[in-house]
């Protein structure tokens, strides 16, 4: 594989997210966050 071909695999590999799907990803995100620090309290009060 020549170097242009890999740079070429690697930049189209690269996408853009749209608004939609970066608000859903935040918001995954934030439910994970609040999930952990509930399971920190808890253990840490065990």
């Amino acid at each position: 594989m020549e170097k242009n071909e890999r740079v070429w695999y690697l930049c189209s590999m690269a996408t853009t997210l749209t608004t939609p799907e970066i608000f859903i990803a935040l918001v995954v995100a934030a439910h994970a966050a609040v999930l952990a620090l509930r399971l920190s309290i808890s253990l840490y009060e065990a």
